[in-house]
């Protein structure tokens, strides 16, 4: 069976993290490690340095730093992020171990739902909206088979996700320059850039607390990461020409939306990273090109009327 590292980043509210990881002692099997990543505050006060492995951030506290220390400590073959506040159900490690038969499948991407509505998806992972804003996919969707079906990700969400640890080691560690909320986008493209698909696996039902915990983070970090993406990607085509759209379309939203102006200042800070991103970029695609399975990534607006091109793209990869 292979070995699960289950990585929880502390950060903050220490009742949402006690409630995790009370579920994960609970239903991860012998064979698991437990790596808990905190800013070095944290005491362990209930004494389980005998279970859990403790462990601080050598930078500072945020969750790409944190994931980037996990990765580093981590032994299994099959690595899970878990963030405080999802609780874990008994079967977890078998679905998610069955989704990872595929050799290609570099992540598996859980169903999540609240306990006050089972009916309603939270999220099944992450997409890339227009300008590679980051999405949920299937958020509010009801979690009948049809729809269900219809779920295609382009990854797990960082609240709960599981990855090959082989895969990751190839495009870590992540750069802890990106907001962090962009952990998950960054992730699943970079896979899907070297040639590994993802799965969703609505078997692998988790629950969080309320869906307020999911949330979005400041725009300007936000917009600056979105752009980012393009160069990070290797994205070839009109790119100065996508980027003066964006721009101009949140700047002509923004007397509505206030918040646009960040994300327009977001985008143009953005330039500042140009050289790290297109380094980036050119060692993603040197491991495309020893992997020789490299996919071709669709642009948001083109794979929204492509009939789910991302979905048949994972599935050329499994």
């Amino acid at each position: 069976m292979p070995r699960f590292s289950i990585i929880i980043p502390l950060m903050g509210d220490e009742r949402l993290f006690d409630q995790t990881l009370a579920s994960i002692l609970r239903n991860r099997s012998a064979k698991s490690e437990i790596l808990v990543i905190h800013d070095g505050t944290y005491q362990d006060p209930h004494g389980l340095s005998d279970e859990i492995t403790f462990a601080s951030t050598e930078k500072r506290p945020d969750l790409i730093a944190m994931f980037n220390r996990g990765v580093s400590l981590a032994t299994g073959d099959l690595l899970a992020l878990i963030r405080p506040g999802i609780e874990l159900p008994s079967d977890w490690e078998s679905t998610v171990e069955d989704a990872f038969k595929k050799p290609n499948i570099g992540s598996v991407s859980p169903l999540i739902t609240t306990p006050n509505e089972p009916h309603k998806i939270v999220t099944a992972g992450v997409e890339a909206g227009i300008g590679f804003q980051r999405k949920m996919s299937g958020a509010r969707w009801r979690t009948t088979p049809a729809k269900l079906k219809r779920v295609s990700p382009l990854g797990p969400t960082s609240w709960a996700a599981f990855y090959r640890r082989s895969a990751i080691e190839q495009i870590s560690p992540i750069s802890e320059n990106l907001s962090s909320v962009f952990l998950d986008q960054e992730i699943a493209m970079s896979l899907r850039t070297i040639g590994l698909g993802t799965h969703f696996s609505s078997e692998t039902n988790f629950e969080i607390e309320r869906m307020g915990l999911i949330t979005c983070e400041q725009k300007l970090p936000h917009g600056q990461s979105a752009q980012r993406t393009y160069r990070r990607q290797g994205i070839d085509g009109g790119s100065v020409l996508r980027t003066v759209s964006l721009i101009a379309w949140d700047l002509l939203c923004a007397p509505t939306q206030p918040w646009r102006f960040k994300q327009a200042g977001g985008r143009i800070s953005a330039v500042l990273h140009r050289r790290e991103d297109r380094e980036q970029g050119a060692c993603l695609a040197k491991l495309a090109a020893d992997n020789q399975s490299l996919l071709p990534l669709e642009l948001p607006f083109q794979a929204s009327t492509a009939g789910g091109s991302e979905s048949s793209a994972s599935r050329r990869a499994a």
